[in-house]
């Protein structure tokens, strides 16, 4: 079994601020408990592999490793294939394969996650299973910005409105050419 990891879960396109909520509580899990911390993410858009329609990604999966470790201690970056198993993988197989093959003993993830296959998996299902198992497990309330939730479908909308100014500040950092 891998070493103890807190993991954050996501897909993390654009580091935006409301990600950047969950690292920060990674790294600060990670060291309370002394567990590596890390992230899981995705190789691509689960939304566009799953609806066949293209999803303009904010970063590539080498920049958002690079990003995530430019701003946070974070150790590991996974990035998993979303195949046909990922896509039709129960969320309690899911949160199992953290747990047995990334070595999570602590998750943390944003307010509206959901994971497993057609999106089963609910923070509130996060928390039980964590609960059940003896993990710590986080759940991020949502970030906001002049009222506004931050999230990567807005500052994708405004990069495209020509809206740039305003998507820097959802993003919180300057590491991207936007």
């Amino acid at each position: 079994m891998a070493e103890g990891t807190v993991i954050a879960l996501g897909f993390f396109d654009g580091v935006h601020l409301g990600h950047q909520a969950l690292l920060r509580r990674t790294a600060e899990r990670g060291a309370e408990h002394g567990l590596t911390p890390a992230v899981f993410t995705f190789d691509r858009s689960p939304k566009a592999a799953v609806t066949g329609v293209p999803v303009p990604l904010l970063t590539t999966p080498e920049e958002r490793a690079a990003v995530i470790r430019g701003l946070f201690p974070i150790r590991r970056v996974i990035v998993a294939p979303f195949d046909r198993r990922m896509m039709t993988m129960p969320w309690r197989e899911f949160l199992d394969m953290l747990r047995e093959k990334y070595g999570a003993r602590w998750l943390v993830a944003g307010h509206d996650f959901r994971f497993g296959h057609r999106n089963a998996g609910t923070p509130a299902l996060l928390a039980d299973y964590a609960a059940e198992m003896g993990m710590g497990c986080d759940v991020i309330p949502a970030v906001t910005v002049d009222g506004r939730t931050v999230s990567s479908t807005y500052i994708r909308q405004l990069v495209e409105e020509g809206r740039r100014a305003e998507a820097r500040r959802f993003l919180g950092h300057g590491m991207l050419n936007i």
